[in-house]
């Protein structure tokens, strides 16, 4: 049985689990109510990029918040299997926008679709392959409206992982986080984490996004920090991806990010000599 719920058919079970579901998430519910005492505006908006997880997306969408102050957008990065069916009959018992991509466009670009399309004051990203637990959103979230912090990241080592985490992945991310940190002066452990929270004001950072894949992760940061956007690592659980397995090219993500973390830090040499001798104080990137 999936931590999301069985696999009794779906209208039989969501009677039994949407109750649930809305009791396990009171205390993001009572926390939301603080700002939205009257419930007439959406403060979260979901955003899940999806490609191929036929297996998870139901249970995912099932175990989400549902609240008037939510909402929950899937952006379908051109499926092959059965996602959206899946999604079709959830949408039968649960609000959900859905999105859809005319052809594979990258992770990345589907976020950035969600970005585009959503409502909400503070905006999570979470993946669908069903390793992200939806009562961490508000570890993400609390820290934006309580905070002043405007771009929230969830970690693994901050929090707790339930599967063995493989040597290459961790070298490559401590590699990742040694050269952001020297380059750009930003700490982040679990540096491609995809379960974040941004305030609606940094938005605008997405606009001229260059890496639509999984650079995405380490773009973002970058861009959040040469913006001058506060950022905080949040403790988060992770878990074993029960079906299918990942969609990440090692060796691509890697071309990626070594040419992300070159290209932003000429353009960081650049502007600040620029800005010292034109006498500036602000950062566009």
């Amino acid at each position: 049985m999936s931590r999301f719920g069985g696999d009794k058919p779906i209208l039989e079970k969501s009677k039994k689990l949407l109750p649930k579901i809305d009791y396990e998430h009171q205390e993001l519910f009572d926390f939301l109510r603080k700002y939205n005492a009257e419930k007439k505006e959406i403060l979260i908006s979901i955003i899940l990029p999806l490609y191929n997880e036929e297996k998870t997306i139901r249970n995912i969408l099932l175990g989400l918040p549902q609240d008037n102050s939510i909402e929950i957008i899937v952006i379908d990065d051109h499926s092959t299997d059965n996602s959206i069916s899946e999604i079709s009959k959830i949408r039968k018992i649960k609000p959900i926008k859905l999105l859809k991509h005319k052809y594979n466009k990258g992770y990345g670009a589907a976020i950035i679709t969600g970005i585009k399309n959503a409502k909400g004051k503070v905006i999570v990203t979470m993946d669908t392959d069903g390793q992200h637990s939806p009562d961490d959103i508000l570890r993400l979230v609390k820290p934006i409206f309580e905070e002043n912090i405007d771009n929230t990241i969830g970690s693994r080592y901050l929090g707790t992982y339930f599967y063995k985490l493989p040597l290459t992945t961790r070298f490559g991310e401590v590699l990742i986080e040694k050269l952001v940190q020297t380059c750009f002066g930003i700490k982040i452990v679990n540096n491609q984490n995809g379960f974040r929270a941004y305030s609606r004001k940094m938005l605008h950072i997405f606009d001229n996004i260059r890496f639509l894949g999984y650079a995405f992760c380490t773009e973002q940061i970058i861009k959040a920090k040469l913006n001058g956007y506060k950022m905080k690592e949040c403790p988060i659980k992770v878990y074993n991806r029960e079906y299918g397995s990942s969609k990440i090219v090692l060796w691509k993500l890697a071309l990626d990010i070594f040419s992300c973390l070159l290209i932003y830090y000429y353009k960081k040499i650049r502007y600040n000599i620029f800005r010292k001798n034109a006498n500036l104080n602000s950062v566009f990137f």
